[in-house]
Protein backbone atom coordinates (compact mmCIF):
# COMPACT_ATOMS: atom_id res chain seq x y z
CA UNK A 1 0.00 0.00 0.00
CA UNK A 2 0.81 3.62 -0.76
CA UNK A 3 -0.19 7.11 0.68
CA UNK A 4 0.65 6.35 4.17
CA UNK A 5 0.98 9.29 6.55
CA UNK A 6 3.46 8.67 9.72
CA UNK A 7 1.87 11.37 12.77
CA UNK A 8 4.73 11.28 14.70
CA UNK A 9 8.84 10.66 13.90
CA UNK A 10 11.91 11.57 15.36
CA UNK A 11 13.76 12.36 12.28
CA UNK A 12 15.53 15.63 12.53
CA UNK A 13 19.26 15.56 13.79
CA UNK A 14 20.52 16.75 16.94
CA UNK A 15 17.74 17.89 18.50
CA UNK A 16 15.99 15.49 20.77
CA UNK A 17 16.80 11.46 21.40
CA UNK A 18 15.67 11.55 17.63
CA UNK A 19 18.33 10.69 14.90
CA UNK A 20 21.33 11.88 16.00
CA UNK A 21 23.14 12.94 12.21
CA UNK A 22 21.16 13.97 9.51
CA UNK A 23 22.37 10.66 7.50
CA UNK A 24 20.30 8.70 10.06
CA UNK A 25 17.76 10.70 9.91
CA UNK A 26 17.29 10.40 5.81
CA UNK A 27 17.96 6.62 6.45
CA UNK A 28 14.83 6.59 9.12
CA UNK A 29 12.30 8.21 6.22
CA UNK A 30 14.14 5.94 3.33
CA UNK A 31 13.00 2.86 5.38
CA UNK A 32 9.63 4.41 6.17
CA UNK A 33 8.57 5.47 2.55
CA UNK A 34 9.75 1.64 1.72
CA UNK A 35 6.84 0.32 3.85
CA UNK A 36 4.21 2.80 2.11
CA UNK A 37 5.26 6.04 4.14
CA UNK A 38 4.60 9.24 1.38
CA UNK A 39 4.24 11.77 4.17
CA UNK A 40 5.71 11.92 7.38
CA UNK A 41 6.18 14.64 10.06
CA UNK A 42 8.60 15.46 12.31
CA UNK A 43 7.35 15.44 16.25
CA UNK A 44 10.84 16.66 18.13
CA UNK A 45 9.99 16.97 21.84
CA UNK A 46 9.22 20.06 23.63
CA UNK A 47 9.45 19.13 27.15
CA UNK A 48 11.36 21.46 29.19
CA UNK A 49 13.92 20.08 31.98
CA UNK A 50 15.00 17.67 29.58
CA UNK A 51 14.71 18.89 25.59
CA UNK A 52 14.46 22.70 25.66
CA UNK A 53 13.09 23.02 22.54
CA UNK A 54 11.09 26.25 21.77
CA UNK A 55 9.38 26.92 18.35
CA UNK A 56 11.97 28.67 16.66
CA UNK A 57 14.49 25.73 17.84
CA UNK A 58 12.22 23.29 16.35
CA UNK A 59 11.70 25.32 13.05
CA UNK A 60 15.39 25.79 13.05
CA UNK A 61 16.44 22.18 13.07
CA UNK A 62 13.76 21.72 10.42
CA UNK A 63 14.97 23.88 8.11
CA UNK A 64 19.01 22.66 8.68
CA UNK A 65 17.91 19.08 7.18
CA UNK A 66 15.49 20.89 4.22
CA UNK A 67 18.20 20.36 1.51
CA UNK A 68 18.74 16.90 2.50
CA UNK A 69 14.43 16.26 2.47
CA UNK A 70 14.45 17.06 -1.02
CA UNK A 71 16.45 14.28 -2.20
CA UNK A 72 14.49 11.49 -4.17
CA UNK A 73 13.33 8.26 -2.37
CA UNK A 74 11.79 10.04 0.39
CA UNK A 75 8.46 10.83 1.91
CA UNK A 76 7.28 14.25 1.75
CA UNK A 77 7.33 16.25 5.06
CA UNK A 78 6.67 18.62 7.89
CA UNK A 79 7.20 19.99 10.84
CA UNK A 80 4.67 19.13 13.93
CA UNK A 81 6.00 18.81 17.94
CA UNK A 82 5.78 15.89 20.46
CA UNK A 83 4.32 18.34 22.91
CA UNK A 84 4.84 17.76 27.06
CA UNK A 85 1.09 18.26 28.43
CA UNK A 86 2.70 20.66 31.25
CA UNK A 87 1.86 23.59 32.43
CA UNK A 88 5.04 25.79 30.11
CA UNK A 89 4.03 23.71 26.94
CA UNK A 90 -0.07 24.45 27.43
CA UNK A 91 0.65 28.11 27.92
CA UNK A 92 2.81 27.78 24.86
CA UNK A 93 -0.23 25.96 22.76
CA UNK A 94 -2.58 28.14 23.79
CA UNK A 95 -0.37 31.54 23.32
CA UNK A 96 0.60 30.25 19.73
CA UNK A 97 3.89 29.04 20.53
CA UNK A 98 3.53 25.48 20.23
CA UNK A 99 4.08 23.47 16.79
CA UNK A 100 0.59 22.16 15.81
CA UNK A 101 0.39 19.46 13.28
CA UNK A 102 0.10 20.98 8.96
CA UNK A 103 -2.77 22.94 8.88
CA UNK A 104 -3.02 24.03 12.47
CA UNK A 105 -6.11 22.02 13.49
CA UNK A 106 -4.77 19.17 15.49
CA UNK A 107 -2.05 19.00 18.34
CA UNK A 108 0.45 16.32 19.65
CA UNK A 109 0.41 15.53 23.39
CA UNK A 110 2.88 13.58 25.45
CA UNK A 111 1.90 13.08 28.97
CA UNK A 112 3.37 11.65 32.22
CA UNK A 113 3.91 7.71 32.36
CA UNK A 114 1.92 7.37 35.35
CA UNK A 115 -1.42 9.19 34.97
CA UNK A 116 -3.20 12.00 32.98
CA UNK A 117 -2.88 15.16 34.70
CA UNK A 118 -6.24 16.57 36.96
CA UNK A 119 -6.96 19.06 34.47
CA UNK A 120 -7.06 17.03 31.30
CA UNK A 121 -10.34 17.64 30.90
CA UNK A 122 -10.49 21.23 31.13
CA UNK A 123 -7.12 21.63 29.34
CA UNK A 124 -9.08 19.57 25.94
CA UNK A 125 -11.62 21.51 26.22
CA UNK A 126 -10.28 25.15 26.03
CA UNK A 127 -7.78 23.67 22.94
CA UNK A 128 -11.44 22.26 21.23
CA UNK A 129 -12.41 25.73 21.90
CA UNK A 130 -9.40 27.42 20.21
CA UNK A 131 -9.77 25.14 16.88
CA UNK A 132 -7.02 22.30 17.78
CA UNK A 133 -8.15 18.76 18.14
CA UNK A 134 -5.84 17.24 21.20
CA UNK A 135 -4.14 14.15 19.96
CA UNK A 136 -2.84 11.68 22.64
CA UNK A 137 0.55 9.88 21.66
CA UNK A 138 1.03 6.32 22.30
CA UNK A 139 -1.61 5.69 25.70
CA UNK A 140 -0.65 2.61 25.19
CA UNK A 141 2.50 3.54 27.36
CA UNK A 142 0.95 4.87 30.55
CA UNK A 143 0.61 3.64 33.47
CA UNK A 144 -2.62 4.19 34.84
CA UNK A 145 -4.23 2.48 31.65
CA UNK A 146 -2.86 -0.57 32.24
CA UNK A 147 -5.30 -0.99 35.15
CA UNK A 148 -8.28 0.91 33.60
CA UNK A 149 -8.94 2.12 29.95
CA UNK A 150 -11.98 4.18 31.84
CA UNK A 151 -9.87 7.59 31.44
CA UNK A 152 -9.29 7.25 28.07
CA UNK A 153 -12.28 6.26 26.92
CA UNK A 154 -13.94 9.58 28.54
CA UNK A 155 -11.10 11.78 26.51
CA UNK A 156 -12.21 9.46 23.49
CA UNK A 157 -16.06 10.42 24.13
CA UNK A 158 -15.25 14.20 25.10
CA UNK A 159 -13.40 14.52 21.68
CA UNK A 160 -9.59 13.50 21.83
CA UNK A 161 -7.62 11.41 19.34
CA UNK A 162 -5.66 8.22 20.19
CA UNK A 163 -2.70 7.46 18.47
CA UNK A 164 -1.09 4.12 18.59
CA UNK A 165 2.82 3.65 18.22
CA UNK A 166 2.19 0.40 16.18
CA UNK A 167 5.75 -1.06 17.57
CA UNK A 168 4.03 -1.62 20.84
CA UNK A 169 2.18 -4.13 19.25
CA UNK A 170 5.40 -6.48 18.85
CA UNK A 171 6.58 -5.86 22.21
CA UNK A 172 8.96 -2.98 21.45
CA UNK A 173 7.86 -1.43 25.00
CA UNK A 174 7.52 -4.47 27.13
CA UNK A 175 4.37 -7.05 27.67
CA UNK A 176 1.97 -4.21 29.47
CA UNK A 177 2.19 -1.68 26.90
CA UNK A 178 1.54 -4.56 24.38
CA UNK A 179 -1.02 -5.65 25.59
CA UNK A 180 -2.86 -2.06 26.17
CA UNK A 181 -2.18 -1.33 22.77
CA UNK A 182 -4.03 -4.41 21.80
CA UNK A 183 -6.99 -4.22 24.47
CA UNK A 184 -7.42 -0.57 23.39
CA UNK A 185 -7.37 -1.39 19.24
CA UNK A 186 -9.50 -4.40 19.87
CA UNK A 187 -11.94 -1.38 21.44
CA UNK A 188 -11.70 0.38 18.79
CA UNK A 189 -10.60 3.62 20.60
CA UNK A 190 -7.55 4.17 18.32
CA UNK A 191 -8.41 7.17 15.61
CA UNK A 192 -4.51 6.31 14.05
CA UNK A 193 -1.24 4.55 14.24
CA UNK A 194 2.47 5.84 13.84
CA UNK A 195 6.09 5.15 13.92
CA UNK A 196 7.50 6.98 16.68
CA UNK A 197 10.45 5.90 14.87
CA UNK A 198 13.82 7.01 16.73
CA UNK A 199 16.66 5.26 14.56
CA UNK A 200 15.87 3.30 11.43
CA UNK A 201 16.27 -0.15 13.18
CA UNK A 202 12.43 0.98 14.84
CA UNK A 203 11.27 1.03 10.87
CA UNK A 204 11.35 -2.90 11.57
CA UNK A 205 8.85 -3.39 14.13
CA UNK A 206 6.78 -0.87 12.63
CA UNK A 207 6.71 -2.85 9.63
CA UNK A 208 6.27 -6.28 11.41
CA UNK A 209 3.41 -4.55 13.71
CA UNK A 210 1.88 -3.83 10.24
CA UNK A 211 1.33 -6.95 9.07
CA UNK A 212 0.70 -8.17 12.55
CA UNK A 213 -2.74 -5.95 12.20
CA UNK A 214 -3.17 -7.14 8.68
CA UNK A 215 -2.78 -10.32 9.47
CA UNK A 216 -5.66 -9.98 13.13
CA UNK A 217 -8.47 -7.29 11.61
CA UNK A 218 -7.38 -7.21 7.75
CA UNK A 219 -5.80 -4.65 5.08
CA UNK A 220 -8.69 -2.11 5.58
CA UNK A 221 -7.54 -1.81 9.02
CA UNK A 222 -4.06 -0.90 8.36
CA UNK A 223 -5.18 1.82 5.37
CA UNK A 224 -7.86 3.08 8.56
CA UNK A 225 -5.10 3.43 10.99
CA UNK A 226 -1.98 4.88 8.44
CA UNK A 227 -4.17 6.42 5.86
CA UNK A 228 -7.39 7.44 5.87
CA UNK A 229 -7.29 8.40 9.84
CA UNK A 230 -4.06 10.60 10.09
CA UNK A 231 -5.25 12.20 7.09
CA UNK A 232 -8.34 12.69 9.04
CA UNK A 233 -6.61 14.41 11.97
CA UNK A 234 -4.63 16.52 10.04
CA UNK A 235 -8.45 18.22 8.93
CA UNK A 236 -9.03 18.27 12.62
CA UNK A 237 -11.54 16.24 12.13
CA UNK A 238 -11.87 12.58 14.18
CA UNK A 239 -12.29 9.74 11.38
CA UNK A 240 -15.51 8.02 11.58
Amino acid sequence: MRGWVDLHCHFIAGIDDGARTEDEGVRMLEALYAIGFDHVVATPHMRPGMFDNQKRDLTEAYARMAPRLAQSGLPATDLSSEHYFDDVVFSRIVAGEGLPYPGKKAVLLEFYAVDFPQAVDRCFSALRRAGLLPVIAHPERYQCLWRSLEPLERLVDGGAAALLDAAALVGKYGSQPQRAAEAILELGLYHAACSDAHRPDDVKDVARAIKRIEKLYGADECEALFGSGPKALLDGQLPD
